[in-house]
């Protein structure tokens, strides 16, 4: 099946899309849910998160797929038993969200879930279950009036052959699916352990905690954090130029890399520390030598699962946690511990009030004159992959047509790749991994849209190192960027197996060169600002008839100073208000730290020395009333 992670199970397909699986509906039987409470309440911060991402960018991952392991030996009426009592047990499945007025979380006390029955013909398992994940997520979630989620099993001459859920994102996040899954397998195997039991911590309970004192204390500290980061950060890590090609669709690369997988061990022995962060460290290092950033902000998903009572949870909890990376270690494993400390502080504060975050980073953008967009970003969903159950690593795509294309080679060329050698046994050191690095590929694969400009996914360390990169616009990060980075980054892991390194040595190591910006550039504000593009933000937010933009030497980077003639923008608030508006979006510009609106322009505009010697009207940061 080529990569078969929790949440990318299957792929997503961009184009048309083909099947040779036959199945027919010959049944819809009913999971009866008995549970132990009903009744509305408010949303937690988890719902409300969700329901704004999807609702804004309508993502690939608004569905959490699942196939459903069963057990040696069970039938369709295990599943639908097993199912009623999951439903009835966790409350978050059996809520309806009317959204009419107050948003509220109601649970129905009794309900059913239907599960659909389908016949099959001659089909492999992964086969099936990919069509059964199609039929599920045929349609959007009516979330006012279905149950947020859909079941259904494939069946030949009545003999249970797979089964599949689709939970809406809403409802659960990954880890609350891979605790269903447990949860289920367990159900389905024993009539005994078939009944609700007492009731787990619910999203009821959550929403009441929210709202107590200490949870509000909790989400002040958060926002606190969040906001120390924010104000000094860059609001852009990959500020790239502007590409001069149209924007074109997504695109994901996937390093398939044994070497990797065979280093991990050789760092965290040697460090301490987890296979997830010494990746991570060389996602950074790599980042910092091709962006020039030594300081960068990281959102990476969390769990938010670190209190006892929300270890069993089943709701939407994961969320972004804002890492600030700072790249000023003297050596990789230095780095490698505070890059874990990092992660591990910014995990503690990751459930924030969303709503209170967007008033906040609004302050800042007025503030600082920047726009943060959540350019690159990292999720590990190599914990729910690294077992013995997941799908052989070493099983690319059989057919690249199908879903997988390659922008820079012929579709069929891949294919040849399929028979790689088995995961299992063989090398094991890190002079292996340095001899294994010729064996590593990497896959193309077409993407649906995605908001960050640049999202690193860890799939998988075991066996081989699975790490993605999906980007929002191939034309502005195409496949040969792509694949800079990630070979990059398993040239470091690589290194840093084979011992200690100074950081300095990392050009060196991953062989990635820093990305070249041109003469039009400054460091204003912890931020690479294009002059093009602030000079752009001006001429296309102010009315001004003479409107220029100039950076000025300021300690160690720049400031950026606007002189302005005319137009309806009579004080530099008015003037700052115009362009703050229009900032969404300019990952790559700023507003000025300064606004002088002169009553007319020298004889050289070009000139700042000469704009200097203008009669001022009005002069200041525009911040505040002048």
């Amino acid at each position: 099946m080529g990569i078969k992670p929790i949440d990318l199970f299957p792929p997503p397909v961009v184009g048309p899309r083909t099947s040779t699986v036959e199945l027919v509906r010959v049944e819809r039987r009913y999971a009866k849910v008995v549970g132990g409470r009903g009744g509305d309440g408010p949303l937690t911060l988890g719902h409300l998160g969700m329901l704004k991402w999807i609702n804004q960018e309508k993502p690939y991952g608004r569905w959490a797929a699942a196939p459903l392991e069963l057990p040696p030996g069970a039938n369709v009426d295990d599943v639908v038993a097993a199912l009623g009592v999951l439903v009835s047990r966790h409350e978050g499945l059996r809520t309806l969200f009317p959204g009419r007025g107050e948003q509220v979380q109601r649970v129905l006390a009794h309900c059913e879930l239907p599960v659909d029955v389908y016949e099959h013909g001659e089909a492999d398992p992964p086969a099936l279950i990919e069509e059964l994940f199609h039929r599920l997520r045929n349609a959007e979630f009516d979330l006012a009036e279905e149950l947020p989620l859909r079941a259904a099993v494939a069946v030949r001459d009545g003999v249970l052959t797979v089964a599949a859920v689709v939970y809406s994102h809403v409802v659960v996040d990954l880890m609350s699916a891979e605790l269903l899954g447990r949860e289920f397998t367990a159900l389905a195997a024993d009539p005994a352990r078939r009944h609700v039991g007492p009731p787990p911590h619910q999203p009821l309970d959550q929403a009441a905690y929210e709202r107590s004192p200490a949870g509000r204390r909790r989400l002040d500290t958060a926002l606190g954090y969040w906001e120390r980061h924010l104000r000094r950060l860059p609001q852009c890590t990959w500020a790239a130029p502007r590409s001069t090609a149209p924007p074109g669709a997504a695109l994901s690369g996937w390093l398939w890399s044994r070497a990797g997988a065979l280093a991990l061990p050789q760092i965290t022995a040697r460090v301490g520390a987890s296979e997830s962060m010494a990746v991570l460290t060389a996602i950074c290092a790599v980042l910092a030598r091709r962006t020039g950033h030594r300081s960068f902000p990281l959102p990476t998903l969390a769990s938010n699962r670190i209190e006892r009572r929300l270890r069993e949870y089943i709701g939407p909890l994961a969320a972004d946690s804002l890492v600030p990376i700072d790249i000023d270690a003297e050596t990789y494993d230095d780095q490698l511990r505070r890059v874990g400390g990092a992660v591990l502080r910014a995990g503690r504060q990751a459930l924030v009030d969303d709503v209170a975050r967007v008033r906040m980073i609004d302050r800042i953008h007025h503030d600082r004159g920047n726009w943060y967009g959540r350019d690159t970003t990292f999720n590990d969903a190599s914990t729910f992959n690294d077992t013995e159950a997941a799908a052989d690593p070493t099983d690319p795509p059989a057919d690249p047509a199908e879903a997988v294309t390659d922008p820079t080679e012929p579709a069929a060329e891949p294919a040849a790749e399929a028979a790689a050698e088995p995961a299992g046994g063989g090398p094991t050191g890190a002079g292996d991994a340095r001899r294994m690095l010729g064996e590593s590929r990497i896959w193309w694969q077409d993407w649906p849209p995605i908001s960050p400009l640049l999202a690193f996914r860890l799939m998988q360390k075991r066996g081989e190192l699975v790490l993605g990169i999906i980007a929002h616009d191939r034309n502005r990060i195409p496949a040969e960027e792509i694949d800079q980075l990630l070979r990059g980054v398993e040239r470091v892991l690589v290194a840093a197996a084979e011992g200690d390194f100074p950081m300095s040595r990392i050009g060196e190591v991953s062989g990635v060169e820093p990305m070249e910006r041109g003469a039009g550039w400054r460091l204003v504000d912890s931020s690479w600002v294009e002059l093009a593009e602030a000079q752009r933000l001006l001429d296309e937010s102010l009315d001004a008839p003479v409107r220029r933009v100039f950076a000025i030497p300021d300690g160690d980077g720049y400031r950026l100073v606007a002189y302005l003639v005319g137009g309806s923008a009579r004080t530099p608030r008015e003037a700052h208000a115009a362009c703050v508006a229009a900032m969404p979006g300019r990952r790559t510009a700023m507003t000025p730290q300064r606004y002088v609106i002169c009553a007319e322009p020298p004889a050289d505009p070009a000139d700042p020395a000469a704009w200097a010697r203008q009669p001022v009207l009005a002069d200041g940061d525009g911040r505040m009333d002048p």
